[in-house]
């Protein structure tokens, strides 16, 4: 490459004023600006690189977090880790199974089938569908993350070297806000493209992932994990795609809970405080050299330490409560799915305590999710709640046990899991509760209504005359008491 097509890239980039300042600093410090290239570079990925620095130090967009590098970041690192298409005997056979599960599922719930299409997706058709809603639940705690870092940089910018402060331009605050929107672009990219490597369907993350009514396998990734498992490969996939479809009826039908669950997420992630010490470690050690930022090398941000480790007592709560409806999801997903492939899968019980082993211990939103967004979100109660949801349906049956999930406060609480026979025991009436039902009984049958309680006065002579008959001196017309 040229001396002149360096130039170029720079001024294209950066603009000349900044260019010039960027090749004068290198050579002062004995750079050769062509050496600085990667070795073997192609002139032919000038353009390309144009754009990602454009990119890179570009505007933040509508929110904290640069998704097009984000969804860039996603993508590449899906192909990297061996995404391929799905073929259409898999696609086949995927949609096979799904379409089984459902009819495997209508004897034992009554809950309705989703009305969307079931389909077969490759790794990356999985991040195309469920980066919607990961941006929701990531935005917010990626705003008090950029807010801390660019204050930070600025900081830091106030003893940098001038061609650095000359390449962020007349407003600093706004370029350094683009340079940490896109740092945080790849890491929720690289996030994202983590949970696509290991996720079963729409909602096997631990939440519900992907928008409308639809149900569908990620087949790569559910063959992956049944490598090491001595069941055949088409018995595991019958037993996913019954999950999947039980979670898709779940989240689909149940107006209130899917909102409910991302709500919650998004609510304890807007309030999660940052360690500003931290971010200040990390931008001291960042390398903001110039040269290095002409190549395109981006710093990385480690979310890990940034996050304050001490969650605030409302946070407690709304975790508790998540990881609790979370669970209830799960038991419910597991023990309907466990009657719903009894009578069909020869390793049906061994394959249920599988699936619920990863749910507890290995769940994708706990390995990969939560140190994104600042917490673990592991359902600690899915056999407790799983045990729950058997009961009910041997107390309630399918339509009463199905019922419960009409509204959140119908649900059992946390503790009410250790001890399902709280739940479904009605406690022994107290003697006011007799009284009052005796009273009612009264009142709505019209008996012993000489014996209802009264105002004051009730009853007293004179109260039942005629309208308009007198009753003493003070009813008498104008005068007549002075006869």
């Amino acid at each position: 490459m040229s001396e002149n097509d360096w130039e170029r890239m720079l001024r294209a980039v950066f603009g000349d004023e900044a260019a010039e300042r960027i090749i004068a600093s290198m050579k002062e410090q004995g750079i050769d600006p062509e050496a600085a290239l990667p070795a073997g570079f192609n002139p032919a990925q000038m353009p390309l690189i144009i754009n990602q620095m454009r990119t890179m130090l570009g505007s933040a967009g509508d929110g904290p977090v640069n998704w097009q590098v984000g969804e860039q970041v996603a993508r590449q690192q899906v192909v990297q880790q061996g995404s391929t298409t799905v073929s259409g005997e898999t696609g086949q056979e995927v949609r096979a199974a799904l379409q089984t599960a459902s009819l495997w599922l209508d004897p034992v719930t009554e809950i309705s089938p989703v009305t969307g299409p079931v389909q077969a997706w490759s790794r990356l058709d999985w991040v195309a569908h469920s980066l919607p809603t990961f941006r929701k639940l990531t935005d917010p705690v990626g705003a008090n993350i950029g807010r801390a870092f660019s204050e930070a940089m600025t900081h830091q910018l106030e003893e940098a070297p001038e061609e650095l402060r000359s390449l962020l331009g007349a407003d600093p605050a706004r370029m350094l806000s683009g340079v940490t929107a896109s740092l945080l672009g790849v890491q929720y990219g690289a996030g994202l493209a983590g949970l696509a490597d290991v996720t079963f369907g729409t909602s096997d993350a631990g939440l519900p992932l992907v928008e409308g009514e639809t149900a569908a396998l990620v087949p790569s990734n559910v063959a992956a994990w049944g490598e090491g498992l001595d069941v055949e490969e088409g018995e595991v996939l019958l037993y996913a795609a019954t999950r999947e479809q039980a979670a898709a009826r779940l989240y689909s039908t149940v107006p209130w809970l899917r909102p409910s669950v991302l709500d919650s997420v998004a609510g304890y992630a807007a309030d999660i405080t940052i360690d500003t010490s931290a971010i200040e470690d990390q931008v001291r050690s960042m390398n903001l050299d110039p040269s290095a930022l002409a190549q395109g090398e981006v710093p990385e941000i480690d979310l890990s330490e940034v996050f304050s480790p001490e969650p605030t007592e409302e946070q407690q709560r709304t975790l508790r409560r998540l990881e609790h409806m979370i669970s209830m999801v799960e038991g419910w997903v597991t023990a309907i799915s466990a009657q719903a492939v009894a009578a069909h899968l020869p390793h049906a019980v061994p394959l249920a305590e599988m699936f619920t082993r990863r749910s507890v211990t290995d769940a994708p939103a706990t390995r990969v999710f939560g140190p994104l967004v600042g917490f673990e979100l592991a359902p600690k109660s899915v056999r407790a709640a799983t045990a729950f949801w058997n009961e009910a349906t041997r107390r309630l049956g399918a339509a009463g046990r199905d019922a419960l999930w009409r509204h959140p406060d119908l649900l059992p609480q946390p503790e009410q899991l250790e001890s399902p026979e709280s739940f479904f025991t009605k406690p022994e009436p107290t003697e006011l509760d007799q009284e009052l039902d005796s009273f009612l009984d009264e009142l709505l049958s019209g008996n012993g209504e000489n014996d209802a309680p009264h105002e004051p006065g009730f009853g007293e002579a004179g109260d039942d005359k005629p309208d308009g008959e007198a009753d003493g001196a003070d009813n008498q017309p104008d005068g007549a008491g002075d006869r």
